[in-house]
């Protein structure tokens, strides 16, 4: 399920099960002291989440991008934050459209067609999320975070929406899209000294390239080496139970 602030509106993570994507509340750390007035205007506002999740996912079955934006200008003006949507909203809707592909609910160009819609959505809400700080921001800054795919996981948008979504809560973060080789990949880690490599798998079948991702890191000098942490679609829907020298995350906002 997907855990929101019903006062401040903050998307604060999901919780299981993971393949139920109705939204339910909790209290965020700062919100806390406000918990004991609870009003009709916080579930008002709680009640308005649901219709932005089911606005946007008829507006992407549809493809009618205008619909979706009006939801979006509709969800900003209502006080929900645009990067919340992003990582509370969009993000699940990518997986609902593959679990909903995995059970042949829908065909593979229906799938592609409402992932490409997704891109544009993203486009859409990323131009209101609001600026991230210089420090996040500036060329060549050390990313505490780095994050990828796993090889053979041509799906971007889930990795754009989280690097985004941690970048603007103020944890620099390096989207990597595409290496030549692992050396490659190692000389990133030695430079900018990560605090964690955050993969994302689409499929089983990538797990033998994520383990020799975790293989290479395990032999960089224990000050140097990121804790491996790796979530995506086959995470969330239990294809893959263990990967050596890694941590398997369904939940991103735990971390």
């Amino acid at each position: 399920m997907l855990k929101w602030c019903p006062y401040c509106q903050q998307f604060l993570g999901e919780t299981p099960d993971y393949k139920d994507l109705r939204i339910t509340h909790g209290v965020c750390a700062t919100c806390t002291p406000a918990a004991l007035s609870f009003s009709e205007s916080h579930l008002a506002l709680a009640e308005s989440l649901r219709d932005v999740q089911q606005g946007l996912f008829v507006a992407g079955l549809s493809g009618n991008l205008k619909a979706a934006e009006r939801v979006i200008d509709a969800a900003v003006a209502g006080r929900i934050r645009a990067v919340d949507i992003l990582i509370g909203i969009l993000a699940p809707m990518l997986y609902k459209i593959g679990e909903d592909w995995k059970r042949g609910a829908v065909s593979v160009a229906e799938e592609h067609r409402f992932t490409a819609f997704c891109e544009e959505i993203f486009e859409l809400i990323a131009a209101r999320v609001d600026p991230v700080s210089d420090a996040c921001t500036a060329k060549g800054a050390a990313s505490e975070v780095i994050v990828m795919n796993a090889p053979g996981n041509t799906h971007t948008l889930a990795t754009r929406i989280l690097s985004l979504w941690l970048t603007n809560k103020g944890t620099p973060a390096r989207l990597v899209r595409e290496w030549e080789s692992d050396e490659e990949l190692l000389a990133l880690i030695r430079h900018t000294q990560p605090r964690l490599l955050l993969v994302s798998m689409a499929l089983a079948e990538q797990t033998p390239s994520v383990v020799a991702i975790a293989e290479r890191i395990a032999e960089l000098p224990t000050s140097k080496r990121p804790r491996v942490v790796v979530g995506g679609y086959a995470i969330k829907a239990g294809l893959v139970a263990t990967i050596p020298g890694a941590d398997l995350v369904g939940d991103i906002s735990s971390l």
